[in-house]
């Protein structure tokens, strides 16, 4: 059998709502509120986790349209200084806010201005930046990821890729958010945004870790993608055959 078959027979797209609301993030709950799979928690099935960062920016029409086309859920982490960058931004943001398989998530006012060394030397500012995305945006969860971070901050474990930025994830825990990283990055082209993995890469990459139990939470997977990958139609071709 293929990888990609194999994979197919496996996985579920969830959104990290029902992710950190399973406290012991296990497969049991969500089971029972998806009627269409049988079976129990026994390891046989596979959790995938789409995940966007810093949108909105082009791209994001391209996300929002896969996403309703293809009808998986998907978490989108929102830069509340990108929402007020243009008229087109908002309405990005609208879109996102109106397509029920997408929950939003909290990645700063700010995106540190991209200068993350001096942003999380005050990580009381980082909280404030925050608080103030949220309540910009009006969001109505406590998820959060790090600006230029993988850090993971759940119920029961606390990860850090490096030590700045742990205080400031540490204050945001705290405070009620959940702090999530990734497993496996979706890479672009600094230049061009346009995707580095092939599809077939990305399937390789997946079963690589998800057979081995490589991934932060067991059979749980959680892909981190950018909003910039996906401005032109061949991009947001390479998604939905990912999909």
């Amino acid at each position: 059998m293929s990888p990609t078959a194999k994979i197919k027979k496996t996985v579920i797209f969830l959104t990290f709502g029902l992710l950190f609301l399973s406290a012991s993030i296990s497969c049991a709950a969500d089971l029972t509120a998806r009627p269409d799979i049988k079976g129990k928690d026994d390891g046989s099935i596979k959790f995938i986790y789409l995940t966007f960062d810093d949108g909105p920016l082009q791209g994001s029409y391209e996300i929002s349209d896969a996403i309703e086309q293809e009808k998986i859920r998907i978490n989108v982490f929102i830069v509340g200084s990108h929402v007020r960058h243009s008229t087109a931004m908002k309405e990005y943001f609208k879109l996102y806010e109106n397509n029920s398989y997408i929950e939003l998530g909290n990645h700063s006012f700010s995106h540190a201005h991209d200068s993350y060394a001096l942003f999380y030397s005050k990580p009381e500012l980082v909280y404030l930046d925050f608080l103030y995305n949220a309540e910009i945006l009006k969001l109505k969860n406590k998820i959060a990821r790090l600006p230029g971070r993988n850090m993971w901050r759940l119920k029961n474990k606390s990860i850090d890729d490096v030590k700045s930025g742990a205080k400031a994830a540490d204050l945001l825990f705290s405070n009620g958010y959940t702090v999530f990283g990734w497993d496996l990055e979706w890479r672009h082209d600094p230049r061009t945004g346009a995707p580095v993995q092939t599809v077939d890469d990305m399937i390789y990459l997946i079963e690589s870790l998800l057979t081995p139990k490589k991934t932060v939470t067991e059979n749980h997977l959680v892909i981190l993608c950018h909003d910039e990958m996906f401005r032109k139609s061949w991009e947001e071709s390479r998604l939905r055959e990912l999909i």
